[in-house]
């Protein structure tokens, strides 16, 4: 019973916090001792980062009944000469936000030459804080130019504390990209005469495109792209030095002893990386590093440290 009377008089000194609009705002995550002095200048004695309790949610209000206060300034040797202190309450104050607090941020995560157009934004209240829309919160779509995309953020209004916000909106821009002139198959060298590039408008995506011929011609793509598609960056790899089939010379390392003969690659591999070969006289297979060109010209040099007799 006794739990109850003080939760209804917490209430009611919240309502009358309220109502008053007499609430100091709150700037971080907790009240401090100089939070306290600003409701009562008697209270300035009291360590300036001493903490006395966790800021509010927003929206809602932390109240120090005088009771409270007095019971404080005797724990730390305060004098309270004069009247009796009155109630004091803390808010960490919220506004509705407008369309400018959610853009100019925006702006700050595009690229200059994009153009924006918010189309939406939530109206729920937030604190006063630092508002950021990150690409990561921006749901990127396949769809054309005028697409509307939702994108989260997030006001941080304390040190450690944040509210999330959103927003719908489109985004478009020119760009220069690299198109196939016909079907590309994957795992196939891309010849120069396969490409075109043309400056399109359309919105942000999340995966680049390649701008150049130079960062395609030459390499393979992981999958088959289609006449007229755009070649996105993260589909390019480099082409292998060695495919299945292929001779390769093989050099077998043991101190100063260097053991040489060729090998037939089972596998595709680039130049670094390990591949398995066969060795023709004994039919073995084994891994080695593809470590480039033979000096004979035509075949690649792969070094197998420490001699395997298995080989």
């Amino acid at each position: 019973m006794a739990e109850m009377k003080f939760l209804f008089a917490l209430a009611f000194l919240e309502l009358a916090a309220r109502a008053s609009g007499a609430c100091l705002p709150l700037h971080g995550d907790q009240i401090l001792g100089r939070d306290l002095a600003l409701a009562d200048q008697r209270l300035s004695a009291l360590p300036a980062t001493l903490q006395f309790g966790y800021a509010p949610a927003p929206g809602s209000v932390r109240v120090f009944a005088a009771s409270e206060l007095q019971r404080i300034a005797r724990a730390n040797g305060v004098v309270l000469a004069g009247p009796t202190p009155g109630d004091v309450c803390f808010e960490i104050t919220i506004h509705i936000p407008g369309v400018d607090e959610f853009a100019t941020p925006m702006r700050q995560s595009l690229p200059k030459d994009a153009a924006l157009r918010v189309v939406e934004i939530g109206r729920a209240a937030i604190p006063s804080g630092r508002i950021e829309f990150p690409l990561s919160g921006l749901e990127f779509s396949a769809a054309g130019n005028g697409a509307t995309q939702l994108w989260r953020g997030f006001v941080q209004y304390t040190d450690t504390k944040r509210i999330a916000v959103w927003a719908r909106v489109e985004i478009a821009m020119k760009y220069t990209t690299v198109i196939a002139r016909r079907d590309l198959p994957a795992d196939s060298p891309i010849e120069p005469d396969a490409l075109r590039v043309e400056t399109r408008a359309g919105p942000l995506k999340q995966t680049p495109a390649a701008a150049s011929v130079d960062a395609v011609a030459g390499r393979v793509l992981q999958r088959s792209v289609r006449t007229g598609d755009e070649i996105p960056l993260s589909l390019l790899s480099e082409a292998p030095v060695v495919r299945r089939g292929d001779s390769v010379r093989v050099e077998v390392q043991s101190g100063m002893a260097v053991l040489r003969f060729d090998a037939i690659s089972q596998s595709a591999a680039r130049s670094g990386e390990m591949v398995e070969l066969r060795n023709p006289l004994s039919g073995k297979i084994f891994r080695a590093r593809i470590t480039g060109a033979s000096k004979t010209g035509g075949l690649r040099a792969v070094i197998v440290v420490g001699r395997d007799p298995s080989l």
